[in-house]
């Protein structure tokens, strides 16, 4: 992953468990990014950031908090970054987060990390904690040390916040908005919830935009089957089996959980790709999971969107006709509309079949010829 660095630094939150917290330590100056061990660091906590075991839930700052970390971030936002601007806003995180840790006797702290950095045209800042272990060395102005194996598999809390996309909420009306994050929340498992006390003291807020993850999981899963050979011709059935377990959690009310949905993938993947299975589940989730297409962990399912892609919908001025796709067959780009001058319903791309479920649908509701 290639990413430009702006400016990079950790503190420590000292807090033991159970224990007393102690002022934290707050590193007076940025680090330099160009340091081998300092690019190692930053590389390898951005790059695991929404893979396996970190897998992203997404929301936005709560309108109601205690925190003032999101009100000094939009400021942030909209001055010439530089390395005080960077400072100061990582001394505000860091505050929030002994503030809260102070409250909770059980909570534990760390190295954070702060990364402002850009990506694929995007900017980020991201806040990582790194817990202290063999394979994570730093010195006493908190650098990381030469000649030293990271190991990083797993950030224990972090919180990445979009630039543009906090901008772009800013600028929404209040419909839009309710389909928009700019914020997403590490969660080491699908079991793990990513609220705490890390994620309140900076006034975050764990939620959704339900429509668009449910949506974007249908299209762009379906997607990676067909633009991939080997699993091209399971796709159809793939999508069904899919759209049955939409179904399932829509009708009993539970969350779509983005682990079950691996779990049907890897169903539908050839025998002869057994070798591969883990590599290629892993990059089906993070594909979902990842920032461009937003579906996180585990979120309410949209009754609406669904009903798009499991029903064919026409309305007229003074009725609608309403179909399950599966009753439709193969037809589901079908073309349906009703000419007024001549009392016709065209209908096109659909099967004889599909027709007749039409015509008999039709017969007590509208006295009118069905042209194909």
């Amino acid at each position: 992953m290639d990413i430009k660095v702006n400016f990079a630094v950790v503190h420590e939150l000292r807090k033991e468990q159970f224990k007393d917290i102690q002022p934290s330590f707050i590193r007076q100056k940025v680090f330099d990014v160009t340091k081998p061990a300092v690019s190692k660091l930053i590389v390898g906590a951005t790059s695991i950031y929404g893979k396996k075991n970190n897998a992203a839930h997404y929301g936005i700052f709560a309108k109601k908090t205690a925190s003032e970390f999101p009100e000094e971030f939009d400021g942030y936002t909209k001055i010439v970054i530089s390395e005080k601007s960077f400072l100061e806003i990582t001394g505000s995180a860091m505050g929030e987060l002994h503030a809260a840790a102070k409250k909770a006797t059980a909570a534990s702290g760390g190295y954070i990390l702060f990364v402002d950095y850009e990506s694929g045209n995007a900017r980020f800042l991201l806040i990582a904690m790194l817990k202290k272990r063999d394979g994570l060395r730093l010195n006493e102005e908190l650098e990381p040390e030469e000649l030293i194996e990271l190991d990083l598999n797993s950030l224990y809390h972090a919180a990445r916040i979009n630039f543009s996309k906090f901008g772009e909420y800013a600028d929404a009306d209040d419909e839009a908005k309710q389909e928009l994050n700019y914020l997403s929340f590490l969660s080491q498992s699908a079991g793990r919830s990513a609220a705490g006390y890390f994620v309140t003291a900076l006034g975050c807020a764990v939620g959704t935009a339900s429509a668009a993850a449910t949506k974007n999981l249908i299209v762009e899963s379906v997607r990676f089957f067909r633009d991939r050979p080997n699993l091209y011709p399971n796709r159809i059935r793939f999508k069904d089996e899919v759209l049955r377990y939409l179904e399932q959690q829509r009708d009993t009310g539970l969350s779509v959980k983005l682990s079950e949905v691996e779990a049907i993938a890897r169903q539908f993947f050839p025998a002869e790709m057994e070798g591969q299975a883990d590599d290629l589940a892993s990059e089906f989730t993070g594909h979902l999971n990842s920032e461009a297409v937003g579906v996180p962990v585990e979120f309410p399912i949209s009754k609406v969107t669904l009903d798009k892609y499991t029903h064919v919908l026409y309305k007229a001025d003074n009725w609608q006709l309403k179909f399950d796709r599966n009753s439709l067959g193969e037809g589901v780009d079908a073309e349906i509309r009703f000419v007024e001058q001549d009392r016709k319903l065209i209908i096109n791309n659909l099967s004889d079949q599909a027709v007749e479920v039409i015509r008999q649908a039709l017969a007590d509701k509208i006295d009118v010829p069905v042209a194909e």
